[in-house]
């Protein structure tokens, strides 16, 4: 959404202040991608565009074209390994496993197979057939809503234009590098030219397309560089040298940014590291209220490498582990062996303090290539999580082998994700129960007190929450896909993000029967959505009663801010209030209310 302000201070529906110099000042809204202010030029990155000709070739010429065609696949491999290798020797293997994608798709049966058929079908030349190929393929996400397939448009894209380069003889643009620190704008960015940059001269990244779960934003997150997507047409709008503030806190992008925009980002971003110095010196002390109710404060990890930062942050174990990527980011499933290594390396990174695994929440919405699935309709409510885990339980039983092998190196909890209904815990303890059996019959030292918990992050668990109590070991609420669900808001479209919001009434009460129905049965209950993370719901949430909060270790710091600032009694008496409205205009004045008092440093940055 862009916001244009005219020069009187009134809003108007597409207005723009006059910026010194005669420029005007353009602010969009995105969505934050990784956190952070930074002020500088712009570098723009223009699409590269080929003109394929579409010419008919003889009859004898078909097969030269698919000796091309091959010659093509083959050096587009040759060159992305080239890249893979680069980056894993600077950012680590993780981190270079987003390739896999691409060069699954240079092997991939379908493509290679239909461009050689129409080849030889209609007698056209390779570019041409290749590219037919793709857009088919591509056109398909156009209208995806969802943020992890669209995504995977970018990976495919990028390919399609390397082997196209390569058979009109084209080289690869040459990736030239900003001349001094900037914020690289893009249509979109591929994984390869992501990590091409120096990181020395990138400010920050700001992207007409992706979501939180496009390569953009993890290497964004990993490197920590701010970075904002999901913002339409902006790029398009914005030269090279245009001054620009990119907020990957509030997921805002100013263009041309007045004296007075200019000043206050000035001093947001001075105080902002007077106050990051202060948080940092929380590090050693416990997440503990002004009348000692202590909560425990995790990390939220996607990849091996993150722990250190966990570990340096303070955390008291990792509350999600998401083993999605793994899956997502290579061409072929991880063996039991490769997981059982990941998993060890964290379990042992950690010590005493537990892991919380997610078990793969991998289906519709995240599918592999390998899978050999097609994209669903409506992939948030298809077959995912728990559901195709129960379906496809040859991958269960591998990813749990391994977690059980690795339970034997620390302490580790298992996580099952969307969970509806009863019968499908019963069904995944069951599994469980089996592969244990399997593994101690094979003489494998395992731990045999790995506790087993599940995801509620839907309208149905919180419901049976009662019920689901007295299977599990204990409960963590993820907020992002339970307030999606509730509310049927798609936080990644921006035409209705304003509807997406922690603190409606109906997310509170959910919360409080969620919680309601652990004390009833006495097991722990976390939270590890990005709610936990957002300074107004924070306060909610010592007031819910919550045991342990989960989030990216950079957050835990402000996180820990907010929790030594109150007391267990006065969110308590908060909570008891707010369950009594019914808007979320009513919660957020006595929450802001509250932050003021306690955080008066921390509350400037979030209003």
């Amino acid at each position: 959404m862009e916001t244009r302000k005219v020069s009187d201070g009134r809003q108007a529906a597409e207005g723009v202040s006059p910026a010194e110099g005669g420029r005007e000042e353009i602010v969009r809204h995105g969505i934050s991608a990784a956190p952070g202010i930074v002020i500088g030029p712009a570098f723009v990155m223009r699409p590269e565009i080929f003109s394929v000709p579409n010419t008919t070739v003889p009859p004898a010429e078909r097969e030269k074209q698919i000796a091309s065609f091959k010659h093509a696949l083959a050096e587009t491999r040759k060159e992305l390994i080239q890249i893979q290798a680069d980056m894993s020797e600077r950012l680590g293997e993780d981190h270079a496993r987003i390739f896999e994608a691409h060069l699954l798709i240079l092997d991939d049966v379908m493509v290679v197979g239909d461009t050689e058929a129409l080849i030889r079908s209609e007698n056209r030349n390779a570019a041409w057939a290749f590219q037919k190929v793709i857009s088919n393929i591509l056109s398909g996400f156009e209208d995806i809503e969802d943020e992890y397939l669209r995504d995977r448009f970018t990976d495919i894209l990028d390919v399609k234009k390397r082997v196209i380069g390569k058979l009109l003889g084209k080289q690869k643009r040459k990736l030239i590098d900003p001349s001094e620190p900037s914020v690289v704008f893009a249509r979109d960015l591929s994984p390869s030219e992501t990590a091409q940059f120096d990181r020395k001269k990138v400010l920050g990244y700001a992207t007409d397309r992706g979501g939180r779960t496009s390569h953009t934003a993890i290497l964004a997150r990993s490197q920590g560089v701010a970075a904002v997507v999901g913002l339409e047409d902006l790029s398009a709008r914005v030269r090279s040298g245009d001054p620009v503030v990119l907020d990957g806190n509030a997921g805002t992008v100013v263009i041309h940014p007045s004296h007075s925009t200019l000043d206050n980002y000035h001093r947001e971003i001075k105080q902002y590291k007077k106050l990051e110095k202060e948080l940092l010196k929380l590090t050693g002390y416990p997440a503990e209220t002004l009348d000692n109710r202590n909560i425990q404060l995790k990390a939220n990890i996607d990849l091996p490498d993150e722990i250190e930062s966990a570990v340096a942050y303070g955390a008291q174990g990792v509350g999600l582990f998401r083993t999605e990527y793994f899956f997502i980011a290579q061409d072929k499933l991880p063996s039991e062996e490769e997981q059982y290594q990941i998993y060890r390396s964290v379990l042992e990174h950690m010590g005493d303090n537990p892991v919380t695994i997610r078990v793969l929440d991998i289906g519709g919405d995240k599918i592999a290539d390998y899978l050999h699935s097609s994209p669903e309709l409506n992939p948030f409510m298809g077959w995912r999580g728990i559901r195709f885990l129960l379906t496809r339980k040859d991958i269960f039983k591998t990813q749990l082998r391994a977690i059980y092998r690795a339970s034997a190196h620390g302490s580790v909890k298992i996580l099952l994700p969307l969970i509806v209904e009863v019968d499908e815990v019963k069904k995944a303890k069951q599994i469980c129960a089996e592969v244990r059996e399997q593994l101690r019959s094979n003489r494998f030292r395992i731990d045999d007190n790995v506790e087993i918990g599940i995801m509620v992050e839907t309208p149905s668990a919180v419901l049976l929450a009662d019920a689901l109590a007295k299977e599990v070991d204990f409960f963590s609420i993820g907020t992002n896909d339970l307030i999606q669900y509730t509310m049927a808001v798609d936080r990644g479209n921006s035409k209705i993000s304003h509807l997406y919001q922690h603190l409606h009434p109906s997310i509170i009460r959910f919360l409080k029967m969620t919680v309601d129905a652990a004390r009833k049965h006495k097991i722990p209950v976390s939270i590890c959505g990005e709610m936990a993370v957002d300074p107004m719901s924070t306060v909610v949430l010592i007031g819910l009663q919550l045991d342990e909060f989960s989030c990216s270790p950079n957050m835990m710091p402000e996180v820990k801010k907010i929790i030594r600032s109150v007391t267990y009694d006065e969110c308590k008496m908060l909570v008891k209030r707010i369950l009594k409205y019914v808007t979320t205009e009513q919660i957020e004045r006595d929450v802001t209310r509250l932050l003021r008092e306690r955080c008066p440093d921390l509350a400037m940055f979030h209003e």
